[in-house]
């Protein structure tokens, strides 16, 4: 299975909503939840195009769609994998879908279901920006 190279191209969703960058930090709220004790930092490990993604991750992505139609879009494009910092001694990989509203952005999957900030917005909200 083969990454894409996301680092020097800003893909787009229906020319609306950007793609995470691989490599980069972002900010991820847990639980969609804007609260400075629901922020934690997520890097992109791996950026892989929906005709490329593993059943298990595709069967994932299914089930977490039925189940949460209110969030999870019907069509992903990517499925972006990260490793979530939980603490100092805690990693957790996550994977991160489209969601059905495009100002929501990326959610992720399954137990540490969380909202990516890859253009800072919600973080400034917290900053009071």
């Amino acid at each position: 299975m083969e990454n894409v190279d996301l680092k020097n191209e800003t893909p787009t969703f229906g020319n609306v909503l950007l793609c995470p960058v691989l490599g980069q930090t972002y900010n991820y709220f847990d639980d969609g939840k804007i609260k400075p004790s629901r922020r934690m930092e997520v890097v992109i490990t791996e950026i892989i195009p929906f005709n490329e993604i593993d059943k298990e991750t595709l069967n994932d992505w299914k089930e977490e769609v039925e189940e949460c139609d209110w969030l999870y879009a019907k069509e992903t494009d990517y499925f972006v994998k990260a490793d979530l910092k939980v603490s100092d001694n805690k990693v957790e990989k996550i994977i991160f879908v489209r969601t059905i509203n495009n100002n929501d952005g990326w959610f992720s999957l399954g137990w540490w279901g969380g909202r990516l900030d890859i253009d800072g917005s919600l973080n400034a909200l917290l900053n009071g920006a």
